[in-house]
């Protein structure tokens, strides 16, 4: 693995993202082996929490300390209910800084369903945007962070919560 990321590196590419296999085992191992940061990818629920945390101990274990945590499948809904941990819980519970957080997107779920690329349709989502953020903070660029903990409101529930007073 060294090797082959090292041939990639000589060819000039900045960023090298190699997507470990779901669970802690030889193939994980094998993509971390010449690995000098990472990015713990993670879903705001209890299992999912428990498996970062220990692929955040076994990075640091294995010498990579340069590591920065993306939320995904967020949903905003969910965290005003408290039926859904916010970001804020998932990543002081990691004790890892915030590269991002991508919202649940109900057309990523059909688009892989159907076989077809999400990115063909050209269509601007939250889901996109808040991905596009994180990747621009991965280069070291400062990008603003979108306000998942509360719901969505459109232009329409925003008139109306401006004449009739907004439920916050």
């Amino acid at each position: 693995m060294q090797m082959f990321v090292e041939s990639i590196a000589n060819k000039g590419y900045q960023f090298i993202l190699i997507d470990c296999p779901a669970g802690i085992d030889v193939g994980f191992v094998n993509a971390i082996a010449a690995s000098e940061e990472a990015i713990i990818i993670t879903t705001p629920e209890i299992t999912s929490i428990r498996d970062a945390d220990r692929v955040a101990g076994l990075l640091e274990a294995n010498g990579i300390y340069n590591v920065k945590l993306l939320v995904n499948r967020v949903r905003p809904d969910m965290i005003q209910t408290n039926d859904m941990m916010s970001v804020r819980d998932v990543q002081e519970m990691l004790g890892v800084p915030l590269l991002g957080a991508i919202p649940e997107d109900n057309n990523v779920i059909i688009s892989t369903n159907r076989g077809e690329p999400l990115v063909l349709k050209r269509q601007l989502s939250l889901s996109g945007i808040a991905l596009e953020n994180a990747a621009r903070r991965l280069i070291g660029k400062q990008d603003y962070l979108i306000d998942l903990d509360s719901p969505y409101k459109g232009v329409f529930q925003r008139v109306q919560d401006f004449f009739l007073g907004s439920e916050d």
